[in-house]
């Protein structure tokens, strides 16, 4: 999921994560609106972060639905900080009306963008910028959730406030939409802008309404290695609820010699 060098590895295991902030997205105000312009789904959903966080990460727009392969969720999440927010991921917990927790589920957050360490070392982190928006996906849920028994949502974010400096990283370019018996699968090229070279490049393209909600996800991976500045043409495969546009985050694991 993340973009990592073995050095920034093992840095990371010693420090300490911090929390998401506990500004709530309420689903009787945010997700208020219907269609298009629904931030919050189901609309009654009441969405908010645990109480005592103190990060900058807020949930934005979130989708609970029932695909084809079980209970999805998909949320999008902006850095409403003034620092960068680096290997994130998003945890989550549901509730039923009655507040009793249905299932949790943990998962990383995608970034589009990717910063070095301050301290020389050339170790690449991946990082949620000020107000970058992130998103995340998270379908490993209990086959027996009801949708409509969910009423509460609540989320933390951990993640490592490290110093870092934005360089270039991997980018996406190009991509399309292309509309299929199975659904709409999107194609486009990833470009490896960073100074060394990537092995097993992945793309994740979520499809999204006019106000940014996600509404499902497809990816596509590869095992060819980009020197720096190849580039890599991808096809995902389809989600079954395409949306106006498109959210593209690009992965890769640095090539080891």
């Amino acid at each position: 999921m993340f973009m990592l060098a073995k050095r920034l590895l093992l840095l990371a295991a010693v420090l300490l994560p911090l929390a998401c902030s506990s500004e709530a997205s309420d689903g009787g105000g945010a997700g208020g609106d219907i269609g298009d312009d629904a931030l919050i789904v189901p609309e009654d959903l009441t969405v908010t972060a645990l109480p005592g966080g103190n990060g900058v990460l807020n949930v934005i727009a979130l989708t609970l639905r029932k695909g084809p392969a079980g209970t999805e969720l998909y949320a999008a999440l902006r850095n409403d900080g003034d620092r960068p927010a680096c290997h994130a991921a998003l945890a989550v917990e549901l509730y039923d009306r009655t507040q009793q927790s249905v299932a949790a589920g943990i998962n990383g957050l995608l970034t589009q963008h990717f910063y070095q360490l301050a301290d020389g070392s050339g170790a690449i982190a991946a990082c949620v910028g000020p107000g970058d928006v992130t998103m995340a996906a998270l379908t490993d849920w209990p086959s027996d959730i009801v949708i409509e028994d969910v009423g509460h949502v609540v989320y933390r974010c951990p993640y490592f406030a490290l110093d870092v400096v934005p360089i270039d990283g991997l980018t996406i370019s190009e991509v399309k939409a292309v509309p299929g018996g199975a659904g709409t699968a999107y194609t486009g090229t990833l470009l490896n802008g960073l100074d060394v070279a990537v092995s097993d490049p992945s793309v994740t393209v979520f499809s999204v309404n006019r106000v940014g909600r996600p509404l499902g996800m497809a990816s596509a991976s590869g095992t060819v290695q980009l020197p720096p500045g190849g580039s890599w043409d991808f096809e995902t495969g389809a989600v079954d609820a395409p949306g106006p546009d498109h959210a593209a985050y690009p992965a890769a694991a640095i090539a080891t010699q």
